[in-house]
């Protein structure tokens, strides 16, 4: 369950992403045949015209592609006529903002070339209108009239091109000049038309993320720091919140490879982020105040006066492409670029959570090895206290596990952390919310949506809200103690019903995450980012979160209908922790029955994907491998999970099924204790390896009993204990545990005389609890001379005196026990 990293989706040129209907051939073949015309004005109509033909229907674009207008139009951009190499940018432009995977051939056409001789003839036109340089012939008029649009053109196509692969990204990096060029739009941001500063503020962020070839570049220009800064505390009013938010995530981009203000406190790594975060917090915060469900009214509205309009159908070939030139075109555009502003200000906000995190895996692991930290927490001392020595020589190390208490409230009172709980936390609840045009409609025929484009926009934003409370929700489940939660825990169990009543909004008539409709996709990546929230959520709680009712009924259900092996390793991790709580027997039992039934479906018998199988192996080991609760006893032992388990090894067969899981997704307790050369082949399970696995499960669970043999030892002692199962003595042959509905063994009580071991076997029918020995107390005997120095015992004691196992790690038989009946005594001769 790893933390979100951000995914950007870039918004299309036409703010209502209306299909135009109604174009033919005869009036296409003309458009491609005047291209090569020998007159100017014939070449710049037909590349106006196909500007408009390549974004209408998706036949006429199969028609031109067919025809090989992009080789054509990549041509004419070293046009000898500028009007020319004007318009086809624009086509260009709506090419590959619309349909993203023609810039691949636009690579291989070497558009990149002809781009890049666009750029200084931009730049000399743009420094004399800044400078205010006087007009010298009606060919500088012309140019500086439409450079502003023909610079947004070509930059567009450059952002384009960022993002479609690392080849071409190479490549750009490569290009002269081209940084320079982009943030001298930053740098005169005031005096340049919005839409060209957000056209180039668009290609840095997308060029600068994770780029090392582009922070050499920072790394030599300073100044360029003090530019964005000098961007990011402008406030120059709400139509250029956008520019001001894409600075802010230009300079945390480049933030590793540029100086930042001297002014800055370091923390103990070295690092400035704690202040940078500080500066960019209540900028970010305060752009996600907007009402999304009233603009979704709004779109509506004009939506449908647009439509009434009588101009408003097409009449053939433009010769320009259309302009938001209407009032309702004009709030569309309004209300998409203000839904972009929010949809990034959320992807700062959830990188923000995850500026330590260099972990780049698909996710889910992350949260086993938070619960094999918390698990493995109690061996850990346990294993300290054993040996003294070794005690004393890690004691600076104990020193500092004992301070966890200090680390806890610094955590608490960090001001980034409390931003985000009490100004972010609100936000993203109100914008994970549906609005009435995020997803297209589940009825069959399907209605059209008001305007595509915006509830793409809408429905990213909803993602994007979710994966921010993951990576927050991640974030406070890494606080020694999770004192977050524990804060906030009545809180907390509103919002995990809230999460449930959204997945339902989401889901709608039915999502299978993984496998949707056409159309649907944005419903099952919201649904996913849900139930990881339901993950953290069950985690930070250590399951203590509602049970009753359709809560586990839905995460099944979810896991059923699911084809992403993503989405089934998270419900069912949700459940293991939610399975892991007290006074819900009947709940874990539920759980529990899932779990084993997921491996019991292994192939050959079912159909159990290996990654579901690993996570449900995991999730029973943490559930019950402690046996310290009151769910071990009439759910794992009389359940007999452990004899199906063993059942399950001859069932399972992978061969022909290849399961991409490395060793660095098996980070399970039993799985990282028990690898082995021939745990994973190649990134493939086989049969033999996949019985291995949960053999050895079952033989860690085997293994791990003799904890509960002391548990019911001591509630067999214990006057009115409540205990009522039948004492009964385990052979010598592993085999029994596995195969008996009781595996407990009780602890060796010391050497016997021979023959001993056959007369209990004789006796064992007979065997009566009240004639079971009761332990004392162990006395141990020492030589003054072997006794641990004064000294020392200080020591160990000052490490100590801070050092407190949680209350939750404490199993309730062990509260009931007096010390007297357990604490050893000490004799020195």
């Amino acid at each position: 369950m790893g933390k979100a990293r951000r995914q950007r989706t870039k918004t299309r040129a036409d703010p209502l992403g209306v299909s135009e209907e109604g174009v033919k051939e005869e009036q296409v073949l003309p458009v491609i045949q005047k291209l090569t015309s020998g007159s100017a004005d014939e070449r710049a109509w037909a590349a106006a015209g196909a500007s408009n033909l390549l974004v209408s229907d998706e036949a006429t674009r199969k028609y031109l592609l067919s025809k090989g207008i992009i080789g054509i139009l990549v041509e004419r951009l070293t046009d000898s006529e500028i009007g020319v190499i004007q318009e086809v940018a624009g086509a260009l432009r709506n090419l590959c903002s619309a349909y993203p995977d023609v810039c691949t051939e636009m690579y291989a056409c070497n558009v990149l070339t002809s781009l890049s001789a666009q750029v200084p003839g931009i730049s000399s036109v743009i420094n004399k209108i800044i400078s205010n340089a006087p007009v010298t012939d009606e060919r500088d008029r012309e140019e500086r009239k439409t450079v502003w649009d023909f610079a947004e053109n070509i930059i567009c196509i450059f952002w384009s091109l960022c993002e479609t692969n690392e080849k071409i990204l190479r490549s750009i990096n490569r290009i002269p000049g081209l940084i320079p060029f982009l943030m001298s739009f930053l740098d005169h941001s005031l005096n340049i038309p919005t839409k060209v500063v957000v056209a180039a503020g668009q290609c840095l962020y997308t060029l600068t993320d994770d780029n090392k070839d582009i922070y050499l570049e920072f790394s030599s220009h300073p100044q360029w720091i003090k530019t964005l800064l000098d961007v990011v505390n402008q406030n120059p009013g709400e139509d250029r919140m956008l520019v001001r938010i894409l600075a802010c995530g230009i300079f945390r981009n480049v933030r590793d490879a540029a100086p930042t203000s001297s002014s800055w406190e370091e923390d103990e790594q070295g690092n400035t982020f704690m202040e940078m975060n500080k500066l960019l917090m209540p900028i970010l915060t305060a752009s996600l105040d907007y009402d999304i469900q009233k603009a979704s009214q709004q779109v509506d509205e004009a939506a449908k006066a647009l439509r009434e309009r009588p101009d408003h159908q097409f009449e053939g070939i433009n010769p320009k492409p259309r302009e938001p030139v209407t009032p309702e075109e004009q709030l569309l555009a309004s209300i998409e670029s203000r839904l972009t502003t929010l949809q990034l200000s959320l992807e700062l906000l959830a990188d923000i959570c995850v500026d330590d995190d260099t972990n780049e895996d698909d996710g889910w692991q992350d949260a086993d090895e938070s619960m094999e930290d918390d698990d493995m927490e109690s061996e850990e001392v346990q294993e300290q206290e054993d040996d003294t020595q070794a005690l004393i020589e890690e004691s600076s190390k104990l020193e500092d596990m004992s301070s966890a208490n200090v680390n806890q409230k610094q955590a608490i009172s960090n001001p980034i952390l409390q931003s985000f709980s009490n100004d972010v936390f609100p936000h993203l609840m109100r914008l994970a919310t549906p609005t009435a045009n995020s997803y297209p409609s589940q009825q069959t025929p399907q209605p059209p949506l008001a305007a595509p484009a915006i509830s793409h926009v809408l429905a990213n934003i909803h993602l994007r809200a979710l994966e921010c409370l993951n990576n927050f929700l991640l974030a406070m489940n890494e606080i020694p103690g999770k004192p977050w939660f524990a804060e906030h825990a009545d809180q907390i169990k509103g919002h995990w019903s809230w999460l449930f009543i959204l997945g339902g909004s989401t889901a709608g008539q039915g999502v299978a995450v993984g496998a949707e409709e056409p159309g649907q996709e944005m419903r099952g990546a919201v649904l996913e980012a849900d139930v990881a929230c339901l993950w953290a959520v069950a985690r930070g709680m250590k399951g203590n979160v509602p049970s009753e009712g359709f809560y586990v009924s839905v995460l099944q259900q979810a896991y059923r209908s699911t084809v992403s092996d993503s989405m089934m390793v998270k419900t069912i991790g949700c459940l293991g922790a939610m399975a892991a709580q007290s006074n819900a027997v009947e709940t874990n039992k539920t759980i529990g029955n899932f779990l084993v039934e997921i491996v019991e479906a292994l192939p050959r018998k079912g159909n159990t994907r290996p990654d579901a199988a690993v996570e449900a192996l995991n999730a029973i080991y943490d559930v019950y491998a402690d046996a310290a609760f009151d769910y071990d006893l009439p759910n794992y032992v009389q359940g007999g999970f452990n004899k199906r388990l063993r059942a399950a090894i001859p069932q399972i067969g992978f061969k022909g099924i290849e399961a991409e899981i490395s060793k660095s997704k098996c980070k399970h307790k039993w799985a990282k204790d028990h690898t082995s050369n021939d745990f994973i082949d190649d990134l493939s399970y086989t049969e033999a390896t996949s019985r291995d696995i949960v053999e050895r499960f079952t033989e860690d669970i085997q293994a791990s009993k003799p904890v509960a043999s002391v548990i019911r030892w001591e509630q067999d002692q214990l006057p009115d204990s409540g205990y009522e199962g039948e004492w009964q003595e385990v052979g010598s042959d592993p085999g029994d545990a596995l195969d008996g509905d009781f595996p407990y063994q009780p602890l060796d009580q010391g050497d016997e005389e021979d023959g001993a071991e056959d007369s209990s076997e004789d006796d064992h029918d007979n065997a009566d609890p009240s004639d079971a020995p009761r332990s004392l107390p162990m006395t141990i005997h020492i030589q003054e001379q072997d006794a641990i120095p004064e000294q020392d015992l200080k020591t160990i004691q000052s490490v100590m005196q801070s050092f407190t196992l949680p209350e939750s790690s404490i199993p309730r038989w062990a509260k009931d026990v007096p010390e007297a009946r357990w604490l050893p005594t000490v004799h020195r001769s």
